[in-house]
């Protein structure tokens, strides 16, 4: 008989150091962080320590018991550095263009010298959404 668990999404926050990106992992009994040069290293990580989490003191967790790690997915959330520093080749003045944003405002929310309030933020992040959906639709011919 094949029993079928319902994957566990849980949201991983992504930033950007001075010089690796860091990754907190929050949910009901635990908070995991953790640090790496890429995205698959971060990951990696955070999945060893959900491992040993369940191994040891999520067996009497009452949402984590009888669950193993393979039955979660990471729902990675970055913020501007991260993002910009992971996808260096989208320059911040054409993001801030799409979004109707001053380049320079942008430029001070990636550096962190501002705060993009949530609704500068979703602007931002419609205008990535807009520009990745515009690209699906290029066809390149030889």
């Amino acid at each position: 008989m094949n029993i079928v668990t319902k994957k566990v999404t849980l949201p991983v926050r992504i930033e950007w150091g001075s010089k690796e990106f860091a990754a907190q992992l929050k949910a009901d009994n635990f908070l995991f962080t953790t640090q790496a040069d890429s995205i698959p290293a971060i990951l990696v990580k955070l999945k060893n320590l959900l491992a040993d989490y369940l191994e040891h003191e999520g067996k009497q967790a009452t949402p984590w018991k009888d669950l193993l790690v393979d039955d979660f997915d990471f729902q990675c959330e970055y913020n501007l550095a991260a993002f910009f520093e992971l996808y260096p080749e989208l320059k911040i003045s054409a993001i801030a263009a799409r979004a109707g944003i001053n380049p320079n405002l942008l430029q001070q929310y990636v550096s962190g010298n501002k705060r993009a309030s949530q609704a500068q933020a979703n602007k931002i992040q419609t205008a990535i959404h807009d520009l990745a959906n515009e690209l699906r639709q290029i066809s390149v011919s030889h």
